[in-house]
């Protein structure tokens, strides 16, 4: 693997991984810790957009007719399907990311108080992104680590919602 892989490689598994962490720290309240909702949410998005411009630069040559005809073609070779529909997804992916990011850091408290919808709008989007990357498209390993993370978010969601839902009727009881 050349230099170059690696630097896609390492800073797309950087990203994934800060992505599954800051998720773990979501209901975590404590903004001082290093490794906080906050600055995880930042270390992805920062890890993302080298991984992005390093894929760009090395891969696609700075070129997006090169970028959508590769992408048109690693989706044949997985789906059968000729598309590069997943180019724009990704474009889509990076301003996401980097909208939800700075609602995060510029208006902490209407980001806390935003409506359901968009809260799981943007993680489902997210995670269904995440979860092409890793075990659909990504390699063998990618794709373990991805089974991986994903039930171990899975399970950690539904934890979170038992515990929740035992809170609420302990409340209400009394």
């Amino acid at each position: 693997m050349s230099n170059e892989d690696w630097l896609i490689s390492l800073t797309a598994f950087i990203s994934f991984a800060a992505y599954i962490g800051a998720l773990t720290k979501w209901e975590d309240t404590n903004h001082t810790d290093c490794f906080s909702k906050s600055n995880m949410w930042t270390l992805g998005y920062v890890a993302f957009v080298i991984h992005f411009i390093s894929a760009f630069h090395y891969k696609y040559e700075w070129s997006h007719a090169m970028a959508l005809e590769l992408t048109a073609k690693q989706t044949f070779q997985i789906t059968g399907i000729t598309t590069g529909i997943g180019l724009y997804f990704n474009y889509f992916f990076a301003l996401t990311w980097l909208s939800d990011l700075l609602w995060l850091k510029l208006a902490n408290q209407s980001y806390k108080n935003r409506p359901q919808w968009i809260y799981y709008g943007i993680h489902g989007f997210m995670a269904f992104m995440w979860f092409n990357a890793t075990v659909i498209f990504g390699s063998l390993i990618a794709q373990l680590i991805g089974i991986f993370a994903f039930l171990s978010v899975v399970s950690l969601w539904v934890y979170r919602q038992k515990k929740l839902r035992i809170t609420q009727s302990a409340k209400s009881f009394l």
